[in-house]
């Protein structure tokens, strides 16, 4: 259907002034959440404060040490002030990241194919491995797996013995992949020194799996993420998981707890429209907070290697940030990383990589350039199922409806 941006731009000036008066509204709201942030770090120790808040219940964020240890809630990257071009980013990530090795994984996922009478699936996932070394040693990999008709269906909630495609299955499927392969690679470059960094696109709490089935949210999700953490653990090998951009809210809900009647009718906003407030410069970050946003974090818990883990209290999550962005980056991290006190260490590294990248970590680019299946990686699939069919005398036809479809696209 035709598009008629005159008419559409005629509409959108009768919505300025609201549009306008909705966004002054939430800068105030804004400013009054940073008020708050300001007296809370001045009136409250981090310690009295948890207790108060309570750790089995969800106030978004609990202070770790670093609230007594900073007069603000953001510390700053102040080697950054003086800079005037990228060249001085690349400078810097250079001396950071040499000799330090950064690793990423990432998945992609076709299917489930309906083009065939019988349902298939592809999951792959690429890993690489940037030991930033002169000579320029970096490692990657990539690992393909076929889903069949089993894992990309399921049985009907009657008892008429009919079996569906799942269009979810595969994304599962690939989580679970992504998970194993970063925890493979924590195994093999444990040893090194100093320890490697493994960043990881998205966040380490998969609190967005509630949505799925007890089944689906606990064997692939959560189980997966708790494995990657003690696997961190047990090595000591820092991951990260990194959100580009965030509307999270975890410090707005500790500060609406702490202030309940000066910010208990207040609408939500943004932990980083909050933070941006308190910061200067590039790269600048926030203090590390304990994750407490909800149950997710409290049914995360594995045994591995021998060892029993449970992470209730031991995930932490800070912002960085690194302009090209309208919102600072949300960052998770395992609580050792803190114990041990490479929590600097660790967001030098990050904030390297995402210099290089300019705005998001390039080693996670890399990873994700590797792993994705486009729309001809799709047709070669389908190519080799029907190959592979013929060759082997199985039951594996087009589908009627969807082969006319591809012919009338030809």
């Amino acid at each position: 259907m035709p598009f008629h941006p005159e008419a559409v731009l005629d509409d959108l000036r009768d919505h300025a002034g609201e549009i306008r008066e909705f966004a002054e509204d939430e800068e105030e709201t804004v400013e009054r959440y940073r008020e708050a942030l300001r007296d809370a770090l001045e009136e409250h120790n981090a310690t009295p404060l948890r207790a108060e808040l309570g750790p089995d219940r969800y106030p978004g964020a609990l202070p770790t040490d670093e609230w007594d240890e900073n007069d603000s809630p953001v510390v700053g990257f102040d080697e950054s002030a003086a800079w005037d071009n990228h060249e001085a980013v690349n400078e810097y990530a250079k001396d950071v990241l040499e000799g330090v090795t950064t690793i990423a994984a990432d998945g992609s996922e076709l299917g489930p194919a309906d083009e065939f009478t019988v349902p298939l699936g592809l999951v792959q996932v690429a890993w690489n491995a940037n030991h930033h070394h002169e000579n320029g040693d970096y490692e990657e990999g990539l690992d393909a797996r076929i889903l069949g008709p089993e894992a990309v269906t399921q049985e009907s909630d009657e008892e008429d013995g009919i079996r569906y495609t799942d269009g979810r299955a595969p994304g599962h499927e690939r989580y679970r992949d992504e998970g194993e392969t970063v925890i493979d690679c924590i195994e093999a470059f444990a040893d090194l020194d100093p320890p490697p960094v493994v960043i990881y696109d998205g966040p380490l709490v998969p609190t967005f799996a509630n949505t799925y089935s007890p089944e689906v949210r606990d064997s692939y999700y959560r189980r997966t993420m708790s494995r990657v953490l003690a696997a961190s653990e047990h090595h000591g090998v820092p991951v990260v998981g990194y959100s580009a951009g965030s509307s999270r809210t975890n410090v707005a809900k500790l500060l609406r707890r702490t202030y309940r009647d000066r910010l208990g009718d207040e609408q939500f906003v943004a932990d980083s429209r909050i933070l941006e407030g308190f910061t200067e410069n590039w790269g600048d970050r926030s203090q590390a907070f304990v994750h407490r946003q909800d149950g997710t974090i409290d049914a995360m818990e594995c045994r591995y290697r021998g060892e029993e883990y449970e992470f209730a209290t031991d995930v932490l999550f800070g912002y960085l940030d690194i302009p090209d962005g309208d919102a600072m980056d949300y960052l998770e991290f395992p609580g050792w990383v803190l114990r041990d006190g490479i929590v600097e260490y660790v967001f030098d590294v990050v904030r390297a990589e995402a210099g290089i990248g300019r705005g998001y970590p390039e080693i996670v680019q890399q990873a994700d350039a590797n792993a994705v299946l486009d729309a001809d990686a799709k047709r070669r699939f389908l190519a080799l199922v029907q190959n592979f069919a013929e060759e082997e005398g199985l039951p594996i036809e087009w589908n009627a409806k969807n082969l006319s479809k591809e012919r009338r696209r030809r």
